[in-house]
Formats: C-alpha cells, sequence, structure tokens
C-alpha cells in the first residue's frame, strides 16, 4: 500500500507544479505579444501621430476662422468707446 500513496503524491505534486507553471505560461505569452507588436505598434503610432497633427492644424484653422470676426467686431466697439469718452470727457487722444 505504502506505493500505492508514493504514486498519488507524485501525481498530485505533478498536478500542482503544472497548476503553478500556468502563471508563469501566460506572463511569458504576454510579454513575448508586447515584444512582437513593439515593431508593428511603432508604425502605427507613426501614423496615428501624422492624422492627429493633421486634425489639429485644422482645428486651430477653424477656430480662429470664427473668433476672428468676433475679435475684429470687440476691438472695433472698444477703440470707438474709447474715442467717444475722450471727447465726451474733453480729454487728449
Amino acid at each position: 500500500m505504502p506505493n500505492a500513496r508514493d504514486i498519488a503524491l507524485i501525481f498530485l505534486s505533478l498536478q500542482a507544479l503544472f497548476m503553478g507553471l500556468i502563471p508563469f505560461l501566460l506572463l511569458g505569452a504576454l510579454a513575448y505579444g508586447c515584444y512582437r507588436l513593439r515593431g508593428l505598434m511603432r508604425e502605427w503610432l507613426r501614423i496615428g501621430l501624422t492624422y492627429a497633427e493633421l486634425v489639429r492644424i485644422k482645428a486651430d484653422e477653424l477656430s480662429r476662422q470664427i473668433a476672428e470676426p468676433f475679435i475684429r467686431v470687440h476691438s472695433a466697439v472698444r477703440w470707438l468707446t474709447t474715442v467717444l469718452n475722450k471727447l465726451l470727457q474733453g480729454g487728449r487722444l
């Protein structure tokens, strides 16, 4: 009977060994996948950054086109207000 006990203990130890190896195998596969994707990701990120820069430039141009008329009107109103205040108060320009 001691032989059966020893064999069962060996099988239980092997099962524990395999269960302990699974996380290490998954971690190794994840590290290998990151290593392989690093080269591809550099190319895709370069393309993505190029498009992001184009979007930023277009958004900047659009915001300037939208804001420019308001700035001109505000500037003209402030200039006119200042001139009228100086004239009505008798001050110098």
